[in-house]
């Protein structure tokens, strides 16, 4: 799949320009804060915004309160999540949940998106006292390391635009713990034993989980052509599991050119890259009733899955007793409906 000069302009047009900590308070962006947002908040639903802010408050609450459990006996499980300041505390829940689900001690390693500072981290290291960051700093010693800009400018560049890439590009770029690499979202709260996903990190595999519906920006022939296999036609990276030395980044590069020139940026292109990988190495998928992607209402009530993750419509009801019931187990917190 080699590509013309137009095309490979074409993939550099698509790519997003980089993201800033804070825009600048220009007349667009009051005009979008007194006015579009606001109808935004609006259109989107009052009462589901509201429950989603209360939830968020009582979680917070709750956290802060929460007596650091002991850790369980039994081999160590590091979780690698890329992860910003304001998800800090869906980050406790999601590990603090891994943690009583697997019965191992959980040992965190955070890839810094550029927000974390010690006070944010406060009381999730408190929950975790081998809680490992990954600075700004060092993700860069490593980008250059590993992923030198003029070899790799097309990661390199949408890497600054779209932070999802950086569950690839930070992630598997930092030589921490072990060559396999456990990597989850902070919205994956774990309720049951998740038997399947321990046998095959301790038999180790590539997995992922199953989405709702597909979700990837491009055709599934055009990334099966790709990986030159078939490619899941769902896969969620939710909850993966990824031999980080067999990825190959030329690879990863030209397959971002590719997609970016045929089929323009997509949300989900860090979803789709993943998958391509995943298939060059026949990954497993995750059973989609037991590792549940958007659960309904009533499933995040009372959970029958092992792992939830909440997306899209769920969202409010991770905030209205998804967390509450992911941290029954201990001590100090009651499920509510």
């Amino acid at each position: 799949m080699d590509l013309s000069p137009e095309e490979l302009r074409k993939a550099e047009s698509a790519i997003p320009p980089p993201k800033r900590a804070r825009p600048p308070l220009t007349l667009g962006r009051m005009a979008y804060l007194g006015y579009y947002y606001p109808r935004h908040l609006w259109k989107s639903g009052l009462r589901r915004n509201a429950s989603i802010w209360l939830g968020r408050a009582r979680m917070r609450r709750a956290l802060d309160t929460l007596a650091p459990p002991p850790p369980p006996l039994g081999p160590v499980l590091p979780a690698h999540l890329l992860l910003g300041a304001p998800y800090v505390p869906l980050a406790s829940v999601a590990l603090l949940s891994l943690q009583a689900q697997t019965g191992r001690p959980v040992a965190p390693v955070l890839h810094d998106d550029g927000t974390l500072s010690p006070p944010a981290l406060g009381r999730l290291r408190a929950f975790f006292p081998a809680l490992r960051v990954i600075t700004a700093d060092e993700i860069r010693a490593n980008l250059d390391r590993v992923l030198p800009e003029a070899r790799h400018p097309f990661l390199r560049r949408l890497r600054l635009g779209y932070v999802h890439l950086r569950k690839l590009t930070d992630v598997h770029t930092a030589p921490e713990g072990p060559d396999w690499k456990l990597v989850m979202d902070s919205d994956v709260f774990f309720y049951h034993p998740p038997a399947v996903m321990t046998e095959w990190i301790q038999a180790p595999r590539w997995f992922h989980m199953v989405d709702c519906v597909p979700a990837y920006g491009a055709p599934d022939d055009s990334l099966s052509a790709l990986a030159g296999a078939p490619v899941h036609p769902k896969a969620n990276v939710g909850v993966c599991h990824l031999h980080t030395p067999s990825i190959d980044w030329d690879f990863l590069e030209h397959a971002a050119r590719v997609l970016l020139a045929r089929h323009g940026f997509s949300y989900f292109l860090e979803q789709a890259l993943t998958a391509v990988l995943m298939a060059r190495f026949g990954a497993c998928a995750l059973p989609a009733d037991d590792y549940l992607v958007n659960p309904s209402p009533a499933e995040s009530a009372a959970p029958r899955a092992a792992a939830l993750h909440f997306v899209e419509r769920s969202l409010v009801d991770l905030y209205r007793h998804g967390w509450s019931t992911a941290l029954a187990p201990l001590r100090g917190i009651r499920p509510r409906a």
